[in-house]
């Protein structure tokens, strides 16, 4: 059976050169602590494929987070709630680019929650695409800016670090 090939949209220039500001947050995020040399091959790989974001030809799957949790909450051994987890996160799976800055709480845990740093960002490269195909209405250096402070969101018990640099 021969699988479909898809079409995608190349983005303008204005598109192109704003997600190229993401190769700082890959780049800071290789560069922590616990990042190893598969995280900082793999972080090498990902600012190759947004150089090449243009050429679809070059498309592969990738994400690179980092994530603070609260396993006593996130497991549900601290049976008062609260916070579970403040995450960074940017993914290009099947055509979509996604950029997330978000904080997680048990009173809300589908939504973002609480009045701290929020970002959500997406490009959509399918050129079936219906509706709105640029959702970068907040400038990309502001996540940036929020990563690079992310000891800020270290407490007592939100403090389990980590993060992943992964390309399929």
């Amino acid at each position: 059976m021969e699988s479909k090939k898809i079409d995608y949209w190349k983005p303008n220039k204005a598109t192109y050169n704003k997600i190229q500001q993401l190769k700082e947050y890959i780049n800071f995020i290789a560069q922590l602590e616990c990042s190893n040399e598969k995280d900082k091959r793999n972080a090498e790989e990902i600012i190759f494929l947004i150089e090449n974001i243009d050429k679809q030809t070059t498309y592969k799957n990738w994400m690179v987070c980092l994530d603070i949790f609260d396993r006593e909450v996130q497991d549900g051994t601290n049976k008062n709630g609260g916070f579970y987890c403040r995450k960074w996160s940017v993914s290009f799976e099947s055509g979509f680019l996604e950029i997330t800055a978000e904080s997680k709480h048990t009173s809300e845990p589908l939504e973002h929650f609480g009045d701290d740093y929020y970002y959500y960002g997406g490009v959509y490269f399918d050129n079936n695409m219906k509706g709105k195909r640029i959702f970068l209405d907040q400038p990309i250096t502001e996540f940036i800016n929020d990563v690079k402070q992310y000891k800020k969101y270290i407490t007592k018990t939100l403090n389990d670090v980590e993060m992943d640099i992964n390309v399929w």
